[in-house]
């Protein structure tokens, strides 16, 4: 066989491979994406306190992310002031009113921040939003 009918074969050998992984990584990747924002409204639930640590942990995460996200890192967690959960895919949806001092004129403002994790724990948390509350 010659060179240059040796060099096309490895080529497509190469070629076929790294489609195959790139398949491979995009079937993973769609698996560790965290879950879709939930339907609006369906099965949310009022937080009856506020202080309840897992609130607190959802709320404490979501100015974490969003810090690391925009670099304000002068901004400080205050506490939680409302917020809704949601039972979903093994864990809770959050969305809640909070507090953070820092920011323009060094006040405390309201954001509400939208996250999905399970309690307790860690490593199984999904940013989803954090944004300063409209008036």
């Amino acid at each position: 066989m010659r060179q240059s009918s040796r060099l096309s074969i490895i080529v497509v050998v190469i070629s076929v491979t790294l489609v195959a992984i790139t398949n491979n990584a995009d079937v993973a990747l769609a698996s560790s994406l965290p879950p879709a924002p939930p339907a609006a409204a369906a099965g949310w639930t009022a937080v009856a306190n506020v202080n309840d640590k897992s609130i607190q942990q959802a709320g404490q995460f979501a100015l974490w992310i969003y810090r690391q996200i925009t670099r304000l890192y002068f901004l400080r967690y205050v506490n939680v002031v409302s917020g809704q959960t949601q039972p979903y895919n093994g864990g809770y949806n959050y969305r809640l009113v909070v507090t953070v001092y820092g920011g323009p004129n060094w006040k405390t403002t309201l954001y509400d921040a939208d996250v999905w994790g399970i309690p307790g724990t860690t490593t199984h948390w999904w940013f989803r939003s954090f944004t300063p509350k409209r008036s």
